[in-house]
């Protein structure tokens, strides 16, 4: 009986683990806070994987006047360091969302997306924010049409956002 206890062990845990993997993106599309935010000029093909979108994100690049007082600090003593990171988004007139701040310190409300931010270089004064929103693949042969529309600034990334974690859901054209 203790060798059938071990041997159902060692089949739970890897699907344990893989069922983990899984259930908090499910449970962002499930009860996340639908968000578009804008994209920036994509690369649409793969040869090996059909097409697909590379993701670029406004909210990806950030001014660094938009940091709060926190996330300055922070970079003042480590540089060359990342920080983990809260953008705070607002939507404008067409329901697009746009960083408003950023800070090092969880938002008490409001919708945010929860990333890390990579130092700015000082001739620049961006910061660089991944938030692992990167890939997303679409029905073949309309990469290279959502590839021109991002290019002309008509392109969103529709998001579904729960507690700061996010899961791209659809890409649109304007």
């Amino acid at each position: 009986m203790h060798d059938l206890v071990k041997r159902g062990l060692a089949a739970f845990v890897p699907i344990a683990i893989l069922l983990g993997m899984i259930v908090l993106p499910l449970y962002t599309v499930a009860v996340g806070e639908p968000v578009k935010l804008q994209m920036e000029p994509v690369d649409p093909t793969d040869a090996f994987r059909g097409d697909y979108i590379q993701v670029n994100l406004e909210a990806e690049t950030v001014p660094a006047s938009r940091l709060d007082r926190s996330a300055i600090e922070y970079f003042a003593g480590h540089k060359g360091g990342e920080l983990t990171v809260y953008a705070l988004l607002k939507k404008d007139e067409k329901g697009i969302c746009h960083v408003k701040s950023v800070s090092a310190e969880n938002p008490r409300g409001g919708i945010y997306l929860k990333g890390k931010a990579y130092e700015w270089e000082d001739d620049e004064q961006k910061v660089y924010i991944d938030y692992h929103l990167d890939k997303f693949f679409v029905p073949q042969h309309s990469g290279k049409e959502i590839e021109q529309a991002a290019t002309k600034g008509r392109a969103a990334a529709v998001v579904k956002i729960y507690r700061g974690r996010a899961v791209i859901t659809n890409l649109v054209t304007e």
